[in-house]
């Protein structure tokens, strides 16, 4: 079994629910094999790209937009729809995607969050929403457990001091 039949078994999802997971999402790359096996006829163009073709639609998609702001929500787009392109993008072009990604931009798409936002991801609690939330429990040991995950943390020592 190849590589290929490996990955088409361990797809629990079909059809749109593939297209809708950004982590299995290959858009345009599932050749005709993928395509059957996941029930995605119909559901994308008939022309199978390769990710090279594909990293160059993004670039040349990219490379349109007036300002750093339109570039990064065209990435966080991106990396809604389909995991493995946005990475491919951004290693294949760090020079060019790291200011978009990273500063200044980031903080710029921070002040405008209200403006750009699209699509929920996470959990938004304000200072003044903790005890609308419960959010009391997040510095007990429970909240150390589930919630010790990278940048969380930071979250986490932030709202210890409110």
């Amino acid at each position: 079994m190849g590589h290929k039949d490996s990955f088409i078994q361990e797809q629990a999802a079909r059809g749109v629910d593939v297209l809708r997971d950004p982590a299995i999402n290959k858009g345009t790359a599932f050749d005709l094999a993928e395509r059957e096996a996941l029930g995605l006829h119909g559901l994308l163009p008939p022309h199978v790209s390769t990710l090279e073709a594909q990293v160059g639609r993004v670039l040349e998609n990219f490379r349109r937009k007036a300002s750093d702001l339109e570039k990064y929500i065209d990435l966080a787009n991106l990396h809604d729809r389909n995991w493995t392109l946005f990475y491919r993008v951004l290693m294949d072009h760090p020079d060019e995607m790291t200011p978009i990604v990273y500063t200044p931009t980031v903080g710029l798409a921070c002040q405008q969050f209200g403006h750009i936002f699209q699509r929920p991801k996470g959990l938004f609690v304000s200072a003044k929403q903790r005890k609308v939330f419960g959010c009391s429990h997040l510095n007990g040991d429970r909240s150390e457990r589930i919630h010790d995950r990278g940048p969380q943390r930071h979250q986490r020592q932030r709202w210890r001091k409110l």
